[in-house]
């Protein structure tokens, strides 16, 4: 396995990043994605998702080129020992998605850990922070990429100021999967 990424361990097996889809409209300058090897990136298996209690839904940008509600609900469904699901994207892609699919269209996660990396991102987090299907969910992240990126208005989600990593380290307490 890549370097880069943990190996399944006791410390590990209980947190799966799923890669859900490699692909993504952005060229970010440190996208983590292009730190490894994506075919290094080994396949779930179902005794890992046996395991597994947080299940985190991340790509490329799973809002764009997936329905990552839909993927999170089966999971949750097919396993009930996953108690949370949440997933990974920017606000603008996670906006679009809020807009096309508008009633009913988040179902099946626990939170949304959206990334503000670019002033458009700021924007349309001001569109989502209040959608009432994003204010049900309880375990909303915002990771801004800068203090000036973060809005004034937060809503119910937990902050935290990020900063661009030009080497990917992976949280120690989690595996990164594909499927």
């Amino acid at each position: 396995m890549n370097q880069k990424l943990n190996s399944l361990n006791e410390k590990t097996k209980k947190v799966i990043h799923l890669m859900v889809t490699t692909l993504c409209a952005r060229n970010c300058k440190y996208c983590c994605n292009k730190q490894y090897s994506l075919d290094d990136v080994p396949y779930v298996t179902d005794s890992e998702l046996k395991d597994c209690e947080i299940l985190c839904i991340t790509g490329g940008e799973p809002f764009l080129f997936s329905n990552p509600c839909t993927i999170g609900n089966y999971y949750k469904n097919k396993y009930p020992n996953i108690k949370k699901v949440f997933v990974y994207t920017n606000a603008l892609e996670l906006s679009y998605y809020l807009k096309k699919y508008n009633h009913n269209s988040i179902y099946g996660i626990d939170g949304v850990n959206v990334s503000i990396k670019l002033p458009a991102d700021k924007r349309a987090f001001t569109e989502i922070v209040n959608h009432y299907e994003i204010q049900k969910l309880t375990g909303n992240r915002l990771y801004a990429f800068g203090k000036h990126l973060i809005p004034e208005d937060i809503g119910n989600f937990e902050v935290f100021e990020r900063n661009w990593q030009p080497d990917f380290k992976p949280a120690d307490d989690s595996i990164f999967r594909k499927i």
